[in-house]
């Protein structure tokens, strides 16, 4: 809080200087014999009395903002004589107070380089240690300057070993992002029940294939930052954070502009550099915040009109724009918006009035078997009614079951009609349910199978052709291992392991363009016994600690965003 009110005195000081054109590192405020004392006191008792700061505050101020102004002046200058830069490097620990330092390097030096000098500055290894900068995390093997880094420029220093005793354990950590993404891919395929896209009602969402498993690798870094979020763990919240808004880019800006996943991803990063204190990310989260307002807008109306029309109630979503309305007031005081700062700060002091959640009426929902999470839901959503709540828990739960157990069948129905194939006409899928018509009158499977797929659908054809045309009684049509065989050629001949073009067409049913695009996807390799048994395993890991509550991303206590408000507004109404 100390350094927020010395902060508060710089920004209102830096800005009336900037508007009456004053150069501290000109005469008469900088003499050829260094700084003209009897000037910058004229200059502190003139804004001590215009901005209602005491004396020695504003003298101090203005005495701070002449040595930095001095400072880059002569980094300016370094860089143009010899082109190498000073950053400033913001070291972040946690539960230890930001740290501030400044280093020399040409920007035509690789990220590597810059992380080994953090390093040996901080005892910290290179391998705990993220760099961030223009929202991004600097990569080891790029130059700084194609990164964007530019002289004088701050960066963030994360370190990810906080209380880690072991070297082993300090590795797998700093690879968790590297293993959320393998894990991802491998889960992402729409042929498994491990992971699924869905609305927020529950309804499935389809996308075409490659966008899903980059949007999907997007949202699972998300999540784990999310969860880290929660723990207060800042730091690696923040480096998932940017490392899912990487991969969200590869998305069709048009799937990102219909969903407001992206949206909340820009109030996460930008909720970190607040509470990592990192007021020189501001601009950018400036950038984020205005284009998570107009996704808000156009998903929940401005004033939430929309969400009130298709739920009834703006209650949970209202918490996403309180902590937007919060962190716009934040941006608006370090511009020195003071007056459009303190109009939004005010209203998010209505806000958290109307979302305030009484702890009786939640813990008498607790009780009655619902989770903390659910009950805070419920009670926002109803207005802190305990019965309407307890109803709203419970329908909500119905709906979400509903939509997800109609998607479940609706998806077995899918994958059963492409094992099925199609019909002769090409038209149409061969019928689970008159394959199941055809069995229950005694016909083998893979017989009724062939006859629907030849006949097109048409049962009384299906038993004719039956009965004209009997088949193998093995699983495995005599068809199929013809069409299999005859095209296992073609696929060596483009490379391919025999025996692996067999198990591709198998699996892809004959079709030999997507069984070579299955053995180009997996390297030429199809592995058939333990595939399942590793996305088990990949499963485990990327579920160890995501939430899996319903609306995760609304629980918000609002206690921090409490506590922020209340240090801002103490320095826009200080006590007489």
């Amino acid at each position: 809080m100390n350094e927020l009110k010395v902060d508060n005195i710089i920004i209102q000081v830096r800005d009336k200087l900037q508007k009456d054109g004053i150069k501290l590192w000109l005469s008469p405020y900088y003499l050829p014999t260094g700084p003209s004392t009897c000037e910058l006191e004229r200059l502190a008792r003139e804004y001590s009395s215009d901005l209602n700061i005491q004396y020695d505050c504003c003298y101090a101020a203005v005495s701070e903002l002449q040595s930095i102004a001095l400072e880059k002046l002569k980094q300016r200058d370094l860089y143009r004589a010899s082109g190498i830069a000073t950053l400033k490097m913001k070291i972040l620990v946690q539960n230890v107070p930001p740290k501030l330092i400044s280093r020399q390097i040409c920007l035509k030096e690789m990220g590597q380089h810059l992380k080994r000098m953090v390093s040996e500055t901080t005892n910290v290894p290179e391998e705990s240690l993220k760099l961030i900068a223009n929202g991004k995390v600097i990569e080891d093997s790029k130059s700084l300057f194609e990164q964007g880094v530019q002289n004088g420029q701050q960066i963030l220093a994360l370190t990810l070993n906080q209380s880690l005793t072991d070297l082993r354990e300090t590795e797998s950590r700093c690879q968790e992002i590297e293993n959320v993404k393998a894990d991802t891919q491998l889960l992402a395929s729409d042929d498994n029940d491990y992971m699924e896209l869905e609305d927020q009602a529950g309804n499935p969402v389809r996308i075409p294939a490659h966008e899903r498993k980059a949007l999907m690798v997007a949202l699972a870094l998300h999540e784990k930052g999310k969860s880290a979020l929660k723990r207060e763990d800042y730091s690696r919240a923040l480096v998932f954070f940017l490392d899912a808004d990487k991969e969200f880019s590869q998305c069709n800006s048009q799937l990102l502009n219909s969903v407001d996943n992206y949206a909340l991803l820009d109030l996460d990063i930008a909720w970190c550099y607040l509470c990592l204190q990192s007021v020189s990310q501001l601009p950018e989260a400036y950038n984020r915040l205005k284009r998570c307002q107009t996704v808000f807008e156009k998903s929940y109306g401005p004033n939430l009109e929309r969400l009130i029309a298709v739920k009834g109630t703006p209650g949970n979503e209202a918490v996403l724009f309180l902590r937007l309305h919060l962190l716009q007031g934040i941006v608006l005081f370090h511009q020195n918006k003071r007056e459009e700062a303190l109009q939004l700060f005010k209203q998010v002091e209505r806000e958290l009035q109307k979302l305030k959640v009484d702890e009786n009426s939640l813990i008498a929902l607790m009780e009655l078997g619902y989770s903390a999470a659910e009950a805070r839901l419920g009670l926002r959503a109803v207005h802190g009614d305990v019965n309407s709540a307890a109803n709203y828990i419970n329908e909500n739960r119905e709906k979400r079951a509903e939509s997800r157990l109609k998607a479940k069948e609706e998806k077995l129905l899918r994958r059963e009609q492409e094992r099925l194939g199609r019909c002769a006409d090409g038209k149409q899928f061969v019928n689970p349910s008159f394959v199941k018509i055809l069995t229950d009158m005694g016909y083998k499977k893979e017989a009724a199978r062939s006859a629907l797929k030849n006949c097109n659908n048409i049962i009384s054809d299906s038993v004719q052709y039956i009965q004209e045309n009997p088949g193998p009684s093995s699983s495995v049509s005599a068809e199929m291992l013809s069409l299999v065989h005859g095209l296992i050629p073609e696929l060596e001949a483009a490379g391919f392991d025999a025996n692996m073009a067999r198990r591709a067409l198998e699996e892809c049913d004959g079709d030999v363009m997507k069984a070579a695009n299955t053995l180009l996807t997996n390297s030429g390799v199809i592995h058939d016994d333990d595939k399942k048994e590793k996305m088990e395993e990949a499963y485990l890991r990327l579920s160890e600690d995501i939430s899996m509550v319903d609306d995760d991303h609304l629980d918000l206590t609002l206690q921090q965003e409490a506590l922020f408000l209340q240090q801002y507004m103490s320095l826009l109404n200080p006590p007489m």
